[in-house]
Parts: C-alpha cells; structure tokens; sequence
C-alpha cells in the first residue's frame, strides 16, 4: 500500500526573499509506503575521544523516519558517524531528524554520508544547540539519492560557542540536492564557519540557501560562509543565497560564493599531459569531495567514499 506525501515548506529560509527564483522554500510530492519503518537512537557522551559509528541501510520500496538526539556532557567530545546506503538501483523515501545538544566546553563532530540508490528521496533534517564554550562541527556529504533535501539549524546560545561545517556534494544525472544552512548567533563572541563545495552537472539542480543570523545582543561575534560550486554542463541549474542578518552592531560576518567551469586553459593544461577531458572531469569531481570526506575520523568510511566515486 501506497500513499501520497504532500510537503510544503521544506527548507525555508527566516528572510523571504528573491521569491521570483522560487528559492523560499522547497516542496515535495511523491508516492510513498504507507507502512513506515522508525527508530531512535539516543546517545550521551560523557568523556573526550568517543567515536560513535550509525550505519542506515535502506531496503528498496521502502519507507523510513529515524531519529537521534546527541547530546555531549560538559567538557565531554564525541564524534557520532551516520552513512545511509542501499542498492545503486533501489528507491524509497526517508526522513532523518537529528537533534546536537552540546553542554559548556563540550564538542559534538557529527558526519554525515549520503550514498543512496538513484531513485531514493530524503529529508535530512539536523538541529543542534551550543551553551557556553562549546563547539559542533558538521560534516556532510550528498552523493546518491534521486532528490534530497539537507537542512542543517544551528542556535549559537552561548558565550564563544562555535559552530563550523563542511559540506561536500556530487549532483548529476538529473538528481536535486536542495540545502539550507542556518546559524543563529545569541551568545556574545560566537563563531561560524560554513564551507560548501561540489559539482552540478548532467540537467542536475543544486540549491543551496546559506544564512548567518547575528541576533540582539550576540557583540563581538564572528560569521563566515564559502561556496565554491564547479558547473560540468551547460544544462547544469544551480541556485545559492548566501545570506547575512543583522539585528547587533559589533559583528564581524562575511560571506562569498564563486561559480565555475573547467576552463579551456586548464584543459588544455591536462590533455597535454595525457589526461583526456573525461578523466580531467573525473579528477576536479573526486577532488572537491575528497578534500571534504578527509575530515572523516574512520577510515572504512573515506574508502567508502573513495569506492562510490570510481563506479
């Protein structure tokens, strides 16, 4: 049995704006099972240096709700690793919450790895929340799936809290990879750091909404956002919004977005040394998610990675 989902308002942005680009908010019709599959996963770290690994294997047809909540203890760290994998062929729908609590002078390292079937559809959605000193770092990357959707909230509520992503990504073969990054700064002299790269080709649609938040009262905070995005066809859509809010004075918030193509010159540089053009494409795309995917703690996971970009 089968049932159609209905969403709206997936992924919107706290500032509407450039509604004539349709990049507000996502929305999403699909068939789907009627039957799902849930979980819950809670986990506590009260100690530095625990590693904690959460494999996801998604069965064709299928339907999944799972969620985590991750909390971090004062001073405590933990790095909690998340892959979502199922057949290369296989389909279904899936939504993941995860919830980052991260008490005083504790760190939470969360990766994320997406490596599922072409005809799978996610929403991933990650919330997290910093006290005084604290630091979570993301990170995250989107390779499989038919159309995913990646939200990630972050509320800075704490003095020098942090919050720092990487997020690396391959969109091709008419895949949508649709993103919204989201900071709120509240505590005074937090910090943000948000790096996004990757490769949207083959009539693929990237979006990426990417918004810092300084709110009343956060002074002396800082703010970055980075986006480098590497076009491989001229059918290739992409869409991004870096946005910067302000509602304090004594902020620091600066972001920047660079848009490309493998160039003639570049080329021209590799075939020369016998490198063709498909294998130039091959390299630059393996580059922008290796870069990322080597802030991976666990080794098994990287060459996993390593393994889903050579097929």
């Amino acid at each position: 049995m089968t049932e159609t989902l209905r969403l709206n308002d997936i992924n919107t942005i706290p500032c509407l704006t450039w509604n004539w680009l349709k990049m507000n908010r996502a929305s999403l019709e699909l068939e789907a099972s009627s039957e799902i599959i849930s979980g819950k996963k809670e986990i506590t770290a009260t100690k530095k240096g625990e590693i904690v690994y959460l494999p996801l294997i998604f069965e064709d047809g299928k339907r999944y709700e799972h969620e985590q909540v991750i909390t971090a203890e004062e001073n405590a760290e933990v790095t909690v690793i998340m892959d979502y994998t199922s057949l290369p062929e296989a389909g279904g729908f899936s939504s993941i919450r995860t919830k980052l609590i991260a008490k005083p002078y504790s760190k939470i390292h969360l990766v994320k790895v997406q490596l599922l079937g072409s005809n799978y559809v996610q929403i991933d959605d990650t919330t997290g929340e910093c006290d005084d000193g604290a630091k979570i770092e993301v990170t995250q990357i989107e390779l499989g799936g038919s159309k995913v959707y990646a939200q990630v909230k972050n509320e800075l509520n704490g003095y020098e809290s942090k919050f720092k992503s990487d997020t690396a990504y391959i969109t091709e073969n008419g895949q949508i990879l649709d993103m919204n990054y989201l900071v709120n700064h509240h505590g005074a002299k937090s910090d943000t750091k948000m790096t996004v790269k990757g490769v949207v080709g083959d009539a693929a649609l990237k979006v990426y909404r990417g918004t810092i938040d300084f709110k009343h009262g956060c002074t002396d905070a800082t703010g970055d956002e980075q986006e480098e995005t590497l076009l491989m066809s001229r059918s290739a859509v992409n869409k991004s919004i870096p946005m910067i809010l302000c509602d304090e004075e004594n902020v620091a918030g600066t972001h920047g977005a660079t848009l490309g193509r493998l160039g003639a010159d570049e080329l021209f540089y590799m075939q020369s040394r016998g490198i063709s053009e498909e294998e130039a494409k091959s390299m630059m795309k393996k580059a922008k998610v290796l870069s990322t995917a080597a802030l991976i703690p666990e080794i098994s996971v990287r060459e996993k990675i390593e393994r889903w970009l050579e097929n």
